[in-house]
């Protein structure tokens, strides 16, 4: 685990930076231990790297209070900006492994900017009714970008 304050894993790409935060909650303690940390430690590493960012939560069971407190960051905003947070569970993130893995078996270059796509379809929001429908939004994104890969 990270020192407290900051986020578990910082990455830097050429186009875009990410943070992964990461938790063994799964019951409403998800929410009161993890909701407010997580979009404040995004918000701190967009401040300290201004470049578009993103975070993946990533949690072996996502609780729905979580989800609807990110849901708003996303949608609407966090301390009067919109963020770009990616709840997943410890399953589809290993599915997102598992892609980029055969991308590397077939002998074809990962782009960053192929996650970043990804990124970017999880939390477009115009294509999704209302909190309850996000986590269906996410899978659905990865199960077509993991299609696309396996092409």
């Amino acid at each position: 685990t990270a020192p407290s304050g900051v986020a578990d894993i910082e990455c830097f790409y050429e186009k875009f930076n990410s943070i992964c935060e990461v938790t063994t909650l799964t019951s409403r303690d998800q929410w009161f231990n993890e909701g407010q940390p997580v979009m404040r430690h995004l918000r701190d590493f967009e401040k300290k790297y201004p470049k578009q960012s993103y975070c993946l939560f990533i949690a072996p069971k996502l609780h729905q209070d979580t989800v609807n407190t990110f849901y708003n960051s996303v949608k609407y905003e966090y301390e009067g900006e919109k963020q770009k947070i990616i709840p997943i569970t410890i399953t589809q993130l290993i599915a997102i492994l598992q892609a980029i893995k055969l991308i590397i078996k077939k002998n074809r270059k990962f782009a960053h900017s192929e996650l970043m796509n990804f990124y970017e379809t999880c939390v477009d929001m115009n294509k999704v009714a209302n909190s309850q429908f996000w986590l269906e939004h996410v899978k659905n994104s990865l199960a077509e970008w993991t299609r696309k890969i396996e092409k």
